[in-house]
């Protein structure tokens, strides 16, 4: 059942692709810094490579630069269609946004457990999708933490260490069971006032994967798209002899950017990166990150960067902060059980320390 819920969600979110199969991608030089598990080499054919500069259009949306690359002049209009998937995802935002109060997100926080609030068909699929993939991670994914990114001063960037009590409180109004949806309606009611819902780990990938569709609709087939480095989804070839098929991605050190610890080439997926090296405190000599464990409350300490490559960058994204919550070895084994998976995972050797 649960790769027949993952295959509809890769089937809705990227139905150009060959859902079941193996994920086309391949890393490498990775070394003893990552643990991967399910990757397979992509074939490609690379008959028609030929040296091409690249196209890039940029846009500054949900706090971070999307950028779409293309080879230039394969695609008739390809900037054109380029500025058209950026405008998604800007009205992406403007219905997924907690900082925009007219956003369907920020209705919900603000009325939902009065009455349901109707909200457009992105918001209820986007929901949906975050509830499924709750139940599937039992747990280590919740959308409706962001009373805990509130308490310890995460969700204004700026970390802070609160008291027990202040944890116990944000903890009673983080629960995927508060959160109810309706279809026929298509509307959202929280169960409990006080609960917030927040699309953090998982709105970038969604606004990819519905940018990707409106790409490849318009006969664009061969592009990659990212927001914020972090979420990447990638369709097609590089023109270019030095990538070998696909595109190529750098897997970089948590937190020493400019260290890359090895060379993703991803083809006809997406990647997700969830990783502690930029949002962080310490406190009595203590490293707390900005990725919480939405059972217990507290930040997820055992893992240093979780990359997860899929057909839907959506997924991805969920996923690498489900399995940053789980740690190495349960992460381990959850892609052992999902074969539509590959993960990276970095983590300090408990022997060795590196």
């Amino acid at each position: 059942m649960n790769a027949e819920l993952l295959a509809t969600w890769f089937s809705r979110l990227a139905p150009d692709n060959q859902v079941g199969s193996a994920p086309e991608s391949d890393s490498a030089g990775a070394g003893d810094a990552g643990q991967a598990a399910g990757a397979s080499r992509a074939a490609g054919s690379h008959a028609e490579v030929r040296d091409t500069l690249l196209l890039s259009v940029a846009r500054q949306a949900m706090a971070c630069e999307f950028e779409v690359l293309l080879n230039q002049h394969q695609h008739a209009a390809a900037a054109e269609h380029a500025i058209e998937a950026l405008n998604q995802v800007e009205q992406l935002e403007s219905l997924l946004s907690v900082y925009q109060p007219r956003s369907d997100l920020s209705s919900i926080n603000r009325f939902a457990s009065e009455r349901p609030i109707t909200v457009a068909w992105d918001t209820w699929n986007l929901l949906q999708l975050a509830i499924d993939i709750h139940d599937l991670t039992g747990g280590t994914f919740d959308v409706t933490a962001g009373s805990l990114s509130e308490a310890w001063g995460f969700s204004r960037r700026q970390g802070r260490m609160p008291s027990e009590e202040e944890v116990s409180a944000a903890l009673a109004l983080v629960g995927t069971e508060y959160l109810t949806l309706d279809a026929a309606q298509r509307s959202v009611r929280l169960e409990r006032s006080g609960v917030r819902v927040n699309p953090g780990g998982i709105g970038k990938g969604y606004a990819l994967d519905r940018a990707a569709q409106g790409l490849g609709a318009a006969g664009v087939e061969n592009f990659m798209m990212h927001g914020g480095l972090s979420s990447v989804v990638a369709r097609g070839n590089r023109l270019h002899r030095a990538t070998g098929g696909g595109w190529l991605v750098a897997l970089k050190h948590p937190w020493r950017f400019e260290e890359q610890l090895g060379t993703v080439r991803l083809r006809n997926q997406a990647l997700g990166t969830s990783g502690s090296g930029k949002q962080f405190f310490h406190y009595g000599g203590q490293r707390y990150s900005h990725i919480i464990d939405p059972r217990s409350g507290w930040p997820a300490q055992t893992t240093m960067s979780v990359t997860v490559i899929c057909p839907s960058c959506a997924v991805a994204d969920a996923l690498a902060t489900a399995l940053f919550v789980m740690g190495p070895e349960p992460a381990r084994e959850f892609c052992k059980q999902h074969q539509q998976l590959a993960a990276i995972v970095v983590f300090a050797d408990p022997r060795s320390g590196k």
